[in-house]
């Protein structure tokens, strides 16, 4: 067996990235549209923001970003 990412464009700063599709941060822009994935860039950036105003950081799985088994997919 072998490990695989998907590879898309981050909902905020539109720049390629990968990541393990079932553990990536998402968001729907409405609610019937499908997920979109943010990059840890991005993420890094929200929380920092998110940090100034008092606010608790977003979750980011430790596996986000890391490569999955094919057959996961």
């Amino acid at each position: 067996m072998g490990y695989a990412m998907v590879t898309s464009p981050c909902l905020s700063c539109k720049k390629l990235f990968s990541y393990n599709p079932h553990k990536v941060p998402s968001i729907r822009l409405t609610p019937d549209s499908p997920r979109e994935p943010i990059c840890a860039s991005c993420m890094s950036y929200f929380n920092h923001l998110r940090a100034k105003r008092g606010l608790p950081p977003l979750a980011i799985h430790p596996e986000a970003y890391n490569p999955i088994e094919e057959s996961e997919l």
